[in-house]
């Protein structure tokens, strides 16, 4: 009894900083989004469903949303193919992967305002480096394509860092002597690769995925330094959207309504992905 006590009261400061900055706001969201809001943040009049009806209704929330998922699908295939492709190529433990490791690491250093501010400048039609770089001429910031792309080369390179962490450890710390076997009895290093390795990195791999999904559903403050949601509302999230309504409109209303819409969006996410983590993902080596 004495031991159990002494556990929770580590945990306690966890859990009244997760109770004062997560729940509690979560709960105000919730309340809010069946009331009429001042921009004080009291509560003016009950408004029911209303707020979800306006909602529902609105153009821009469904735009925001196709961007959201359009990001999605955009950023996490992307963000795995090329990490993977760099774990595998700095797999081997030696001193020349030394300098390809601590590369791919770096943006693990470098803060999300001035990553985002640094590719805004990179993505500039005119002078921007990656145009002159590559000799083309692009239009990033101007065409709704080209914006929401230069938006995922952003969240790929912020997000790198620590999924690459993530990975290589995993890899490197899979059982040798079943490759070794494996080898032993002709099987080629594709075979290895996708019945040995794969497997048995899945788990640290469906992990990766999902902080992939979270941040892709997520993402607002890589789009307010870099697009500000634009061109034309094109690379505006539902987040971003969130941040719109509730600091520039002033529509706290609007903005709790949305912030549960985007909760009840991470749910299914949450519990599709448990879903397949009971039934594909084996923990056991």
């Amino acid at each position: 009894m004495r031991n159990s006590l002494k556990a929770y009261l580590y945990i306690l400061p966890a859990l009244l900083l997760s109770l004062v900055f997560v729940y509690s706001p979560f709960i105000w969201s919730v309340v809010s989004s069946f009331f009429n809001v001042r921009l004080d943040g009291s509560f003016a009049s009950p408004a029911g469903l209303r707020n979800y009806v306006n909602l529902l209704t609105d153009s821009i929330y469904w735009e925001s949303l196709a961007n959201t998922f359009r990001f999605i699908i955009l950023f996490v295939p992307s963000n795995i193919i090329l990490i993977m492709s760099a774990v595998l190529l700095t797999e081997k433990e030696n001193r020349h992967n030394r300098v390809f490791e601590t590369v791919f690491m770096l943006p693990m250093a470098m803060g999300m305002s001035s990553a985002a501010l640094i590719f805004k400048y990179m993505f500039r039609p005119s002078v921007g480096i990656v145009n002159r770089l590559i000799g083309i001429d692009v239009q990033w910031t101007n065409d709704a394509g080209a914006a929401m792309l230069s938006v995922v080369f952003l969240g790929i390179f912020l997000d790198f860092g620590l999924d690459y962490l993530l990975l290589l450890s995993g890899l490197r710390n899979l059982d040798r002597s079943v490759q070794d076997a494996a080898r032993l009895d002709g099987a080629g290093e594709w075979q290895v690769l996708t019945r040995i390795k794969l497997p048995l990195l899945s788990p640290t791999l469906f992990f990766t995925l999902f902080i992939s999904l979270k941040d892709a559903l997520l993402i607002s403050a890589p789009v307010m330094v870099m697009t500000e949601g634009g061109p034309f509302r094109s690379t505006q999230t539902i987040v971003y959207y969130y941040y719109i309504e509730a600091f520039r409109n002033g529509n706290h209303s609007s903005a709790a309504a949305i912030s549960v819409t985007v909760f009840i969006l991470a749910a299914l996410i949450t519990a599709c992905s448990s879903l397949v983590d009971r039934r594909r993902i084996h923990y056991e080596n």
